[in-house]
């Protein structure tokens, strides 16, 4: 009998320090998880090293055999004012007369901000008695002056948010030291007026991005009102756009991108299993989860190295294919091997795997395994979600900046303009110059601006 209770006390903590080790396994990991291994980004790494550049002993500075940058002159029609320098005194024999024409003539150009007085135009409104019947008529107020800002003012202060991705009270401390006072409230009509000259602009732009054949999504959080929301991406080489929605769901995924039928490239979020198109699975992603599977212990480490290798390859093979190393065919070629031998790989580790995560990533990708390499087969896709990713940064920088939006009114303004900023930069137009002009335009009752597309 006391064997029996041994023998049963004995299974009892076998099966105790087995899950205790599950348990510390897991608590490793999760405390070993980085930007390396994971979709975190790396300012939320802990104790990220520095950087530190090796010292090469070579002096500071420009080297020998570097090109060198000079800093281009200006025109001469854009030159404000020009003088003339001429030495006073010969420093060898003390002449006070030189030749009137010059030997050589060095030019330096020095350029400065000028005093930038507000332009202030003032409109009087009348209001007279009509000598017929008696009645105080008052003149209309112009369009231009309904606002009390003109459109170079109202085009600066918002290109401020979504280029410098400013605050509020920023731009109104900006604005204050050029002797432009502005209020809190008169800023916020500013971008009232914005985001409805925005709307047909930002319409445009989706629709555009909506019917290519190819595009990247990607999701991030946002805030409205302090609640939590997310800021949806949708993003082409030549055209991006912003939607904030309060949901993160299939629901939401189909109310942003409605039919969408083209390639869609994008992480394994299932949200976007919704998307009944081709697709492209985004392998950095992958990358980092084998990464991670790597560091477990045991047949999951290996496992976990056999398949970074391979897919480490595999971005090889595609940057010398994106170098015009070989054609497509010839990378489909190349390719064929690299993806029977993964596919392989991921079969033993459903099967063999000892940590669940693992079997449940390999069963996952096996699931589908066809959308990994889209990429081969149809020009344009890229096997990464880097464009939608690097899209993100720009309004991730204004969400951490701002904390989001405490209106309704404020996220329509907040994704139209983000997504018109970030479409100007994409085909290098001046986004200060179109802002202006859509101001402008509505001041003078005339046609809005062309389209940045």
């Amino acid at each position: 009998q006391i064997i029996g209770e041994q023998a049963e006390q004995i299974a009892k903590q076998a099966g105790q320090i087995a899950e205790l080790s599950k348990e510390n396994q897991e608590l490793k990991e999760k405390l070993g998880t980085n930007s390396l291994n994971s979709s975190k980004p790396p300012s939320q790494d802990l104790n990220r090293a520095r950087r530190h550049s090796k010292p090469t002993g070579r002096k500071p500075g420009g080297q020998p055999g570097h090109t060198g940058h000079k800093r281009k002159l200006y025109a001469p029609e854009e030159i404000s004012k020009v003088i003339d320098v001429r030495a006073d005194e010969c420093p060898k024999c003390h002449a006070l007369i030189f030749e009137h024409m010059s030997f050589d003539i060095e030019t330096r150009q020095v350029i400065d901000l000028p005093d930038i007085p507000p332009e202030v135009t003032q409109y009087n409104i009348h209001t007279c008695e009509c000598r017929c019947c008696g009645k105080h008529v008052r003149g209309d107020v112009p369009k231009e002056a309904e606002r009390g800002f003109g459109p170079r003012l109202m085009g600066f202060v918002t290109l401020l948010t979504g280029e410098g991705h400013l605050t509020k009270r920023k731009i109104c401390s900006i604005t204050a030291h050029l002797g432009l006072r502005i209020s809190l409230g008169a800023l916020c009509n500013i971008c009232k007026l914005a985001k409805t000259l925005l709307k047909p602009e930002y319409e445009a732009i989706k629709q555009f991005v909506l019917k290519q054949e190819s595009l990247n999504a990607d999701e991030s959080g946002w805030r409205v009102k302090g609640k939590r929301n997310w800021v949806w991406i949708g993003a082409t080489p030549n055209a991006t756009f912003f939607r904030i929605d309060p949901s993160r769901s299939q629901q939401a995924y189909t109310r942003i991108f409605g039919n969408y039928g083209g390639v869609l490239n994008t992480d394994r979020y299932g949200a976007y299993n919704r998307h009944k198109g081709s697709k492209q699975s985004c392998l950095a992603h992958i990358d980092r989860h084998f990464e991670k599977m790597r560091e477990r212990p045991g047949i999951d480490g290996v496992c976990g190295k056999l398949l970074e290798k391979q897919l480490d390859e595999m971005f090889v093979l595609w940057s010398q294919f994106k170098e015009g190393a070989f054609s497509r065919a010839v990378l489909q070629e190349k390719a064929r091997q690299m993806v029977e031998d993964l596919k392989i790989i991921l079969m033993f580790t459903a099967k063999e795997a000892k940590n669940s995560k693992s079997a449940a990533l390999a069963h996952d990708l096996l699931n589908r395994f066809p959308t990994l390499w889209t990429f081969l087969f149809i020009e344009g896709v890229e096997p990464t979600n880097n464009l939608a990713e690097r899209g993100l940064r720009p309004i991730v920088i204004l969400r951490k900046l701002s904390g989001g939006n405490q209106s309704d009114w404020g996220t329509l303004f907040t994704e139209r303009l983000m997504t018109v900023v970030c479409t100007l930069k994409q085909n290098a137009k001046n986004v200060f110059t179109y802002l202006t002009e859509m101001f402008a335009a509505h001041c003078s009752g005339c046609p809005p601006p062309m389209s940045v597309l």
